[in-house]
């Protein structure tokens, strides 16, 4: 789920569920995302702020983030994901930090402000959070290869996340400029 596409896909995919009742016996139904698109939490501002559709039988609109795996469920209407997350994860999750609380740094002309000195792009705090993109090396395809010049620890002090497009690929992208790239080879230096 750590594609944004593979996120916005579970929301449009019916999901099958199971009620597990105590005499070994279960009943399913079939859901999909139950909120009009005129609620905030719509299956594109989900999944942008890290979260795929993840429904139980008490929790029709359950999701979970794919990288804390935080779940979160009972959306209302006004219910912003992104201020939702960063809220609740801001102090826990990567994605909650360098994604969710990204909006908290642009005033209404779409300018950096940086009130609180540990948001700044800089810092040892974001830096540490976009390293966490790349899930400790775990997902970043080049941290296996030894001596690359494109490993996680040089890309998130460039300024990178991890956003692949697809499972494993090595795309990358500064959230501050919009500038996305991929195709690494051994050679390259992101800084």
């Amino acid at each position: 789920m750590e594609s944004l596409q593979s996120r916005l896909d579970s929301f449009l995919k019916t999901k099958r569920i199971k009620k597990h009742s105590s005499k070994s016996s279960s009943t399913s139904a079939s859901v999909k995302w139950p909120h009009p698109p005129t609620f905030k939490a719509t299956a594109s501002t989900l999944s942008e702020a890290g979260f795929y559709f993840d429904p139980s039988w008490d929790d029709r609109d359950s999701v979970a983030c794919f990288l804390c795996g935080k779940e979160l469920s009972d959306w209302d209407a006004d219910d912003d994901p992104f201020d939702i997350h960063y809220t609740k994860c801001r102090n826990t999750c990567p994605w909650a930090v360098v994604r969710c609380g990204l909006r908290d740094d642009v005033d209404e002309d779409g300018s950096y402000i940086f009130s609180n000195k540990t948001r700044l792009p800089s810092s040892k705090i974001m830096e540490k959070a976009r390293l966490g993109t790349f899930k400790g090396g775990d997902w970043w395809p080049h941290d296996a290869i030894p001596g690359h010049g494109a490993c996680s620890k040089k890309m998130a002090q460039a300024g990178f996340v991890y956003t692949p497009q697809i499972s494993g690929d090595d795309t990358a992208t500064c959230l501050y400029c919009n500038l996305s790239l991929g195709g690494w080879d051994k050679d390259d230096d992101p800084l």
